[in-house]
């Protein structure tokens, strides 16, 4: 429920770095190193959305339509910061830690309100969980790393779509690996 918009960015070289991919895919040249750091790029994207989940800590706003119990559409969350809300004038206030409380631990994370002001009628989500999401890059499980190694190793070996001999979507394997990390909301 809501939308989440990442404002922070990770720093994609921590979660995996291009020296590292190249020797996994015995490069030993600097002709590709722009080409794997888009194919890396892509593999992470492909493991985040797929997982929901994001491998680099990161800050987002979290909008909802009002103040409802219900839990994060991403995971893992890793500290919320304050929450926000516009008034019935417009105005945007900041939540009393007392009226909400939240279960970080969970996977999604889940957020309860309780005895709450009124919000701006007008507004479509006028309720903003201030957050950080993410694996810290220190922490992001080490399956979801090798994921996008298995990823852009496939990326760069077969650089068209499908090819006789490989007639799957994704490197056979990797549903598996990163299944057990996968967040369903």
């Amino acid at each position: 429920m809501g939308t989440i918009e990442i404002t922070g960015t990770p720093d994609l070289d921590a979660v995996i770095s291009v020296a590292n991919l190249k020797s996994h895919l015995r490069v030993d040249h600097s002709d590709e190193d722009d080409l794997i750091e888009l194919y890396r790029d892509a593999a992470i994207a492909w493991v985040e959305d797929y997982c929901n989940t994001r491998l680099g800590d990161v800050t987002a706003v979290w909008h909802l339509p009002g103040f409802v119990t219900t839990q994060a559409p991403v995971a893992p969350v890793s500290a919320i910061s304050s929450v926000t809300y516009e008034d019935q004038g417009g105005t945007t206030q900041t939540l009393d830690t007392s009226y909400y409380w939240f279960d970080i631990k969970r996977k999604p994370m889940r957020i309860t309100f309780e005895n709450f002001p009124q919000v701006y009628e007008d507004s479509f989500l006028p309720v903003h969980v201030n957050l950080t999401l993410g694996y810290a890059e220190a922490d992001i499980p080490k399956p979801l790393v090798h994921a996008v190694r298995l990823m852009v190793a496939q990326l760069y070996e077969m650089r068209q779509p499908v090819q006789a001999s490989q007639t799957y979507e994704v490197p056979l394997g990797i549903h598996s690996i990163v299944a057990p990390y996968r967040v369903i909301t």
